[in-house]
């Protein structure tokens, strides 16, 4: 018995020998060319061995590939490489097993319960791959993966994958993404993956600017210009950026820049007129917008554009030029009706202006800009009723609009509505408080209206802003001196003569002011000043009636035959020539001027009664009666007559009595 149990398993092992070696020879066809030789077939044969006589595991020792056409051998030493870009089959696999039943492949990331013999995609493990990435697998450039090989309910091999990103990788991600700081993040990565790459740096440039980082936009196409620096599209997002970060003079050194190297791109001409425009510089936007509209002639905007550059040129024609051209396609462009409005309106042309705006106004639902310059037309033609009306219909569109109160406000005051036209300036002040233009109205309808308090508080404040100061400070001189504050008065006079004002009322004033202050010598040198340039009759009445009082009759004299010069028939004049020489002591020059004075106005009662006077002093009694009864039947209430009348008949009776008892005796 026991000798038929050895046999029996020598005749199993032999049986295993032969089937070994039959495997061997067999290995030999179906074996990877890498894994062919004697070790690995003696390793495989006692693996088989073991397998089959032992029911061991079996070993797994490599799998073959099929990426992009190719054969590729998969071993625990040789890693597995995919890009995106690849796609694959597990064809096959070499064990200990010479059948691939009972196994099962799974490529971590991808696929189903079981790859074997499916084709599999290298973008889908790339994309698996990229949401745990680490810096550290940045900076080796791929992502471990793995596949492992199972028997049975069993893994029994692990096969390492490495998975490539590629910049092409980082670039779609961020074409995908809606985030800006994503966007960012993956364009860095394909950067750094590949640096010498200026389309990424571009791309990246553009992203930051979006993002309104705009020094590291700036830096990303300076450091492709710095490689190519001709390249346009770096230029161009250069360009981009100063204009978004408001470097307007730095924009147009890079349009102008790009439109030498690339003078065909109308792309380019548009940015580089954007930024002459925000720089002021009307004929280099215009050069560029011309050149612009030579590439393609059919961009209304750019036109548009160009009118309006010619508005601030001043050229007129052709900004009419421009917008005819695009009005004449049709109702499509009516809207461009309100600029050719506007160049009419500056060239005078208010019957062409209102024309245009009344269409546009039936036309369409009209703009408060519409009905502004409306008013302005009517305004021009002086139809201040019309010019009203635009400017209520405007201030109802934009009732915060300073501009349009203002010109409302002016509206107002143009028919006679000053207390509204006040609420206007009010109005716009309270929307911006420095508006000088608005505060000098206001201030001029205050000091109109006697509101001298008020218009002292706004001329104050405008005071220090406003260019043209005389007439501003000869209304504050004024104002302080209906309030009676004479120092301020006098301040503010001769501040305005400072400033040039050559007005002789100005001069009048501040003397008047000075004798208000007790400055009699400051004010009779500002009349004589005053009375050199122009002889007013207030200044000279001021002068002699300052002479007078200083007892200084020759020089009031003289100051009274001057007067008499320019108006030799004024019977006041002589009146008070009469007067100085009453004062003087010469009542022969006395009587001849109030003589002379009766005979260009009889009816004045003080001027008998001052003849009355002066005929006394001569002892001409009944003259003086004379004089003064006239003074009396003119005016009852003239005192001096009353007194001196009765006074002078008894005197005249004594005397008369007096020369009859003489001649009595």
């Amino acid at each position: 018995m026991k000798l038929r149990m050895e046999s029996k398993t020598l005749w199993l092992t032999a049986g295993a020998v032969f089937v070994a070696m039959a495997g061997l020879v067999t290995l030999s066809y179906i074996a990877p060319a890498k894994t062919a030789g004697l070790s690995f077939a003696l390793k495989r044969i006692r693996g088989s061995l073991a397998y089959y006589v032992l029911d061991r595991t079996p070993r797994v020792y490599a799998l073959t590939a099929e990426k992009n056409g190719q054969d590729f051998l998969i071993s625990e030493t040789g890693p597995f490489e995919v890009t995106s870009r690849d796609e694959f089959v597990i064809k096959d696999i070499t064990s200990d097993a010479l059948s691939p039943k009972r196994f099962r492949i799974d490529v971590i990331g991808v696929g189903g319960p079981d790859d074997f013999r499916v084709l599999l995609r290298g973008i889908d493990l790339v994309d698996q791959a990229v949401t745990h990435i680490s810096e550290e697998t940045m900076a080796r450039g791929y992502v471990r993966g793995e596949i492992r090989v199972g028997y049975e309910q069993k893994v029994v091999a692990v096969m390492p994958v490495r998975i490539r990103i590629m910049p092409q990788d980082w670039l779609r991600y961020a074409k995908a993404s809606s985030s800006p700081g994503k966007q960012i993040e993956y364009l860095k990565r394909a950067s750094a993956a590949n640096p010498q790459d200026p389309a990424i740096r571009r791309v990246l440039g553009e992203i930051y600017r979006h993002a309104g980082r705009f020094r590291e936009a700036e830096s990303e196409f300076q450091a492709v210009l710095s490689r190519k620096p001709d390249d346009v599209k770096a230029i161009a997002g250069l360009m981009k950026t100063y204009l978004a970060s408001g470097r307007d003079d730095l924009a147009m050194k890079a349009g102008l820049r790009a439109v030498r190297i690339e003078p065909g791109e109308p792309a380019l001409w548009e940015d580089l007129a954007l930024a002459c425009i925000r720089l002021g510089s009307w004929q280099a936007a215009a050069d560029a917008s011309r050149s612009l509209l030579k590439i393609n002639p059919g961009n209304d905007a750019a036109r548009i554009r160009l009118a309006e550059i010619y508005e601030k040129l001043g050229r007129e024609s052709e900004a009419i030029e421009q917008y005819r051209l695009v009005t004449s396609k049709g109702s499509g462009a009516a809207s461009n009706l309100e600029g050719l409005a506007r160049m009419y309106l500056k060239q005078g042309k208010y019957d062409e202006s209102i024309r245009l705006l009344n269409n546009l106004i039936r036309e369409k639902s009209p703009s408060a800009a519409v009905y502004a310059n409306l008013g302005l037309a009517y305004g021009g033609k002086r139809m201040w009723k019309e010019e009203l009306e635009s400017y209520r219909k405007a201030a109802a569109l934009r009732p915060n609009d300073p501009i349009i109160l203002y010109n409302l406000g002016v509206a107002l005051e143009h028919n006679n509505r000053e207390r509204e036209a006040m609420n206007a300036y009010e109005r716009v002040l309270k929307i911006k408080p420095n508006d000088t233009e608005a505060m000098l109205k206001l201030g001029d309808l205050a000091f109109r209206n006697k509101q001298y308090q008020k218009a002292v508080g706004l001329y104050e404040k405008l005071a220090g802003k406003v260019p043209q100061k005389g007439a501003l400070y000869a209304n504050l001189g004024y104002a302080y001196g209906e309030l009676k504050q004479w120092s301020s008065s006098a301040k503010y006079y001769e501040k305005a003569i400072q400033a040039g004002v050559k007005d002789d009322k100005v001069t009048y004033n501040l003397a008047a002011t000075y004798e208000k202050m007790g400055k009699e010598k400051s004010a009779v040198a500002l009349y004589e000043k005053s009375a050199a340039r122009n002889p007013s009759a207030d200044a000279l009445n001021r002068m002699a009636d300052y002479y007078i009082k200083t007892a200084k009759y020759d020089q009031a004299i003289r100051v009274y035959q001057k007067m008499l010069k320019s108006d030799a028939r004024n019977a006041g004049i002589y009146a008070d020539l009469g007067y100085v020489y009453g004062l003087k002591g010469n009542p022969d020059k006395e009587i001849e001027c109030y003589k002379t004075s009766l005979r260009y106005n009889s009816e004045e009662s003080d001027v008998h009664s001052r003849l009355g006077g002066a005929y006394e002093k001569k002892g001409l009694l009944e003259e003086a009666l004379r004089a003064y009864t006239k003074a009396y039947q003119l005016n009852p209430h003239d005192a001096r007559a009353a007194e001196r009348i009765p006074q002078l008949k008894i005197r005249l009776i004594r005397e008369k009595h007096e020369r009859e008892n003489k001649k009595g005796a």
